[in-house]
């Protein structure tokens, strides 16, 4: 899992002209607060990248109750996004920067390998890589989604001036601000970790969306809803990002709108019930 601050440039930027630690910021409204929550998941930091944390989640051969590492990792991306939005409140009661992130799920089925650099122990996965690809977001798409309010923060398309769709590197485009999404191996994964139910919710006048629901068994013996949205990767043109037709690809996000959240739990039943 990777989350990473959007704008941090800038943040720093208005931090030092009030005088102000940046880094203070980050940490007291981010990293701190992660920290205190990541065994609640049976979750590891991987390292620190400046403006952005890799979290880890792993499972054991010889403990298949425990096998839920990509539900666990839904249920802590979408509780890092409620810490995040939670000291955002009081940031702007303090006349402070909010912070806007984007988080990536990754699942690999294969152990990591670990270079050494003196005592440290770095981890290499392909995972790692996926994940930083996912948390990412287009700048103009960030300044054409920028005031659209929506239920959802997540939007991949496809570069129509890519036309290697059999290349082993994602060359989606994306908006991802305050979103969290899911590979599709991850998704694989937690469809065979976790009841899903599959539901379409009516959202506009002519408009659909797929969600499954579920619930995240976590470590403190509670459980946590769990909305996954599906959707279809549209190809759009780069540069006026008008939309050129749609792709057989999907892409998932793991919702955190509450207001979703409320309207679901009445088409949800069972699934949601505590």
């Amino acid at each position: 899992l990777k989350a990473d601050i959007r704008g941090s440039i800038s943040i720093n930027h208005t931090m030092r002209a009030k005088g102000l630690n940046p880094a203070s910021h980050f940490s007291l409204n981010f990293f701190d607060p992660i920290s205190d929550v990541l065994a609640n998941y049976d979750a590891s930091k991987v390292f620190i990248e400046g403006d952005a944390v890799i979290l880890s989640i792993f499972e054991n051969e010889d403990t298949p109750e425990g096998w839920y590492s990509v539900a666990r990792a839904c249920g802590l991306a979408i509780r890092i996004l409620q810490i995040v939005q939670r000291y955002n409140k009081k940031n702007l009661e303090n006349n402070l920067p909010i912070l806007e992130i984007g988080i990536g799920i990754a699942y690999s089925d294969t152990p990591p390998s670990y270079l050494f650099d003196g005592d440290s122990k770095i981890m290499i996965s392909p995972a790692i890589n996926r994940a930083d690809r996912l948390s990412s977001c287009n700048k103009k798409l960030r300044r054409h989604y920028r005031s659209n309010a929506s239920l959802f923060n997540l939007y991949v398309f496809k570069n129509a001036r890519e036309d290697n769709d059999d290349s082993p590197d994602d060359l989606s485009l994306r908006y991802n601000v305050n979103g969290i999404e899911l590979s599709e191996e991850g998704f694989a994964k937690l469809s065979r970790e976790i009841h899903l139910k599959k539901v379409l919710v009516k959202t506009g006048p002519d408009r659909n969306v797929q969600i499954y629901l579920g619930k995240v068994p976590v470590l403190n013996g509670q459980y946590q809803m769990l909305a996954i949205r599906e959707a279809l990767i549209y190809e759009i043109h780069p540069e006026t990002l008008a939309v050129t037709g749609e792709t057989s690809r999907k892409y998932y996000e793991v919702c955190t709108s509450q207001e979703l959240y409320d309207s679901l739990k009445s088409l949800a039943g069972p699934v949601f019930r505590e």
